[in-house]
């Protein structure tokens, strides 16, 4: 079966999401506007000597913390360099190991990465993931959409409490 339409369909969707980004993300935060804090329980990064470290939520703990904007870069930078070392073969990547970049060039770089793994990726190779059994990348593709979209509307969310807080 020939993938270039599924390829292009997944192709298309990132496009549109990644319009989103770099018309309202891209360019558009400061330091202190990522590192800004919603409440006094937040996960964020913080900058230790081996670079930006995320804090992880204990999910078992109710209610969940609020996240920073720079958390939420962090969080897509590394679960789509994981999923790109996952794809690739390689093992994937301990959140703990992943140090953020201390803005948008990481989404940005690993964007670019993506964008060259889907112009001729098998999207029927099964891959070891997050699920109990491993996943088509036609279905790690879709779920890379999906999350990039929810994180950066919250990120804009974010954007847009700080400037009427």
């Amino acid at each position: 079966m020939c993938d270039a339409p599924r390829h292009e369909l997944l192709q298309r969707q990132l496009g549109v999401m990644w319009r989103f980004a770099e018309d309202f993300i891209i360019g558009h935060l400061d330091l202190d506007a990522m590192l800004w804090e919603p409440s006094g329980h937040v996960c964020t990064v913080r900058a230790t000597a081996e670079g930006w470290v995320a804090d992880w939520p204990d999910e078992e703990t109710q209610p969940l913390p609020d996240v920073t904007i720079a958390w939420l870069l962090w969080h897509i930078e590394w679960w789509w360099s994981d999923t790109l070392a996952r794809v690739a073969g390689r093992p994937g990547i301990p959140p703990e190991e992943h140090r953020w970049s201390g803005g948008t060039d990481g989404i940005v770089a690993a964007k670019h990465a993506w964008d060259e793994l889907l112009v001729d990726a098998d999207l029927d190779a099964l891959v070891p993931w997050h699920l109990p059994e491993p996943q088509p990348v036609w279905f790690i593709a879709s779920w890379v959409n999906v999350e990039l979209t929810k994180n950066l509307a919250e990120i804009n969310q974010l954007k847009a409490l700080r400037a009427n807080a």
